[in-house]
């Protein structure tokens, strides 16, 4: 299989990479062995193409935080990136509790021990998803525009 990269694609992993220290406070990369309670647990709002080649893939990998849920009104999507997060935490070794997916972001938003939203949804759902997502006391790391 050949594989070819743009410079486009390559902004785009660079620009989610950049984003993780935003949503993820300083001190979880300086602690070793982050405690399970303090992890940051991550619920992904929108898991399209951007969602799966840039964010899954690299906010999956962190240590110190965890994909609790998916949220998609597409269900093969949903399921998908609830597939690539499970296998991800597998090949890692890894333990979940189970990664939740759900078709309503306002489900997704309301449980209290998600402490960040990933939000990767059609432009037209961003402000409405951020602004449920600050309510709730979330944090948001939400692709342009507003």
């Amino acid at each position: 299989m050949k594989f070819t990269s743009s410079r486009r694609a390559f902004l785009k992993t660079a620009a989610s990479a950049f984003a993780v220290p935003m949503i993820v406070p300083r001190s979880v990369f300086a602690a070793a062995g982050t405690p399970p309670g303090e992890r940051i647990t991550l619920g992904f709002i929108g898991t399209g193409r951007m969602a799966h080649d840039y964010h899954l893939s690299t906010l999956s990998t962190f240590k110190d935080g965890e994909c609790v849920a998916v949220c998609d009104v597409d269900a093969n999507r949903r399921l998908h990136a609830k597939k690539v997060i499970e296998d991800r935490y597998a090949k890692d070794g890894r333990g979940t509790k189970g990664i939740a997916d759900y078709n309503d972001f306002r489900e997704l938003i309301a449980r209290k021990d998600i402490d960040a939203v990933c939000i990767a949804a059609p432009d037209h759902w961003h402000a409405i998803a951020a602004i449920e997502a600050c309510k709730a006391g979330k944090d948001v790391y939400c692709e342009k525009p507003l």
